[in-house]
């Protein structure tokens, strides 16, 4: 498995957010945002989550999460990484499903690196 290769799980460890250490209070989880959410992706139940869903399950993992949750700019930050990096996809919701915004999935096909060349 990619993600447990990538974060150097052991093979009995479940590749989702609890796979990463608990920070020292106050402070965020070592691990970057991307791979927070690459976590949060493939540990939800059917591999997808809306952009509310990833912050939701964050907050409810983390402690720095939780007590910044009415913070908009990780929250941006997350819908940043999601819309630049390749291995997130972008996945519109079913005509007859109900609810706002569409699902992200992991998309490791493409391997790591930004969906377009960023101008400088």
């Amino acid at each position: 498995d990619y993600l447990r290769r990538q974060l150097c799980l052991s093979p009995g460890v479940p590749v989702d957010l609890w796979a990463i250490a608990d920070p020292p209070d106050g402070q965020k989880p070592f691990a970057s945002l991307p791979t927070l959410i690459k976590l949060a992706l493939h540990g939800s139940a059917r591999q997808r989550l809306t952009l509310q869903g990833i912050c939701d399950a964050l907050v409810a993992r983390f402690t720095w999460f939780r007590a910044h949750q009415l913070d908009d700019a990780w929250k941006n930050s997350v819908r940043h990484n999601l819309s630049l990096n390749k291995v997130f996809r972008k996945v519109p919701r079913d005509v007859k499903q109900m609810g706002k915004g569409c699902f992200w999935e992991l998309d490791l096909s493409g391997g790591e690196g930004h969906k377009r060349a960023r101008k400088r």
